[in-house]
């Protein structure tokens, strides 16, 4: 199949589960919700309105398909039995239907050009935009790809990659979790002379090759639907805009395709347990921490070897 005639596969769908428990249960329901889901899980940052009890509230994502109910069933008792287990109130659970929708078209209602960092400026391909001296604009179509600029994650991406350039100048860089290719994207306009982004959804490398042509940094990064382990390094400068989960799988193996002195961003880390267990665990394999930036919830980090 031609990457011209790349047909979207149907739209995803979940279903998004959020639970209430006391705190003392907070730590046995996160677990037991995530070897559920086999994923992540997420704790609100929001202020516990019960001023009586202390109460977290956990939410994870059970994939729409087979074996939904049981997991659900299992679920359910799983709560049933926690609250005879406490005088706190009984567990809370509410269930949300996830549709997955064409980023593209939600983008295109509200989206206009906007400038993420000092001298990266961000628009979606069908608006004009007169460039300003010193600054680079990055033209984004997302299709069905993360990556439009305007999450946190990718923002304080997007501000490192601009300090990293601003020092001096990353040769070769890695992009891990491409999405739309918009963080590698940005390194190649900014002056890094080779530019690989990895994606392992073929939305994604559609979405970061169209954009890659779009931008005209076709000579300079490509993208494809490759495994860390069959990519040699080294790199300059390796970014990581994914989970928490995988990125703490996949450390070490970033850390053997970084050169001497190399950068590694990562991003896509929640505050508080997420981003101290990443926080640690580079450096229990040998980063240096420059700097870390925090927004709303999310947390990100710029390390070196």
């Amino acid at each position: 199949m031609s990457e011209n005639s790349f047909s979207h596969r149907p739209p995803r769908s979940w279903q998004k589960v959020t639970i209430k428990v006391a705190g003392e249960h907070a730590d046995i329901a996160a677990n037991f919700l995530a070897a559920l889901t086999g994923s992540g899980v997420e704790f609100a940052t929001g202020k516990n309105t019960d001023t009586t009890h202390h109460i977290e509230t956990i939410s994870a994502y059970f994939t729409d398909d087979v074996t939904l109910n049981d997991k659900k069933r299992k679920l359910k008792k799983f709560l049933a039995n926690l609250s005879g287990q406490s005088s706190s109130p009984m567990p809370y659970l509410k269930e949300e239907h996830i549709q997955e929708e064409d980023w593209g078209t939600s983008w295109k209602k509200n989206l206009k050009p906007i400038q993420i960092s000092q001298r990266i400026i961000v628009k979606p391909s069908w608006e004009k935009y007169r460039a300003v001296q010193g600054k680079i604009i990055i033209d984004i179509d997302p299709g069905m790809a993360f990556g439009t600029g305007l999450h946190a994650s990718t923002s304080m991406s997007l501000a490192f990659i601009d300090n990293c350039f601003t020092d001096k100048t990353a040769k070769s860089v890695l992009d891990v979790g491409t999405g739309t290719g918009i963080l590698g994207i940005a390194c190649a306009l900014l002056g890094a002379r080779t530019v690989l982004g990895i994606d392992n959804d073929p939305d994604a490398i559609a979405a970061a090759r169209k954009n890659i042509r779009q931008n005209n940094i076709a000579d300079l990064m490509s993208a494809d639907k490759l495994e860390l382990n069959h990519i040699s390094g080294p790199f300059d400068l390796i970014t990581a805009n994914i989970t928490h989960d995988i990125l703490l799988e996949m450390t070490q193996k970033l850390i053997v395709l970084l050169a001497p002195g190399a950068s590694l961003i990562m991003a896509g880390i929640l505050q508080g347990q997420q981003a101290a267990s990443i926080e640690n665990r580079c450096r229990e394999l040998g980063l240096k921490m420059d700097s870390r930036r925090n927004c709303d919830e999310w947390a990100a980090f710029h390390f070196y070897l």
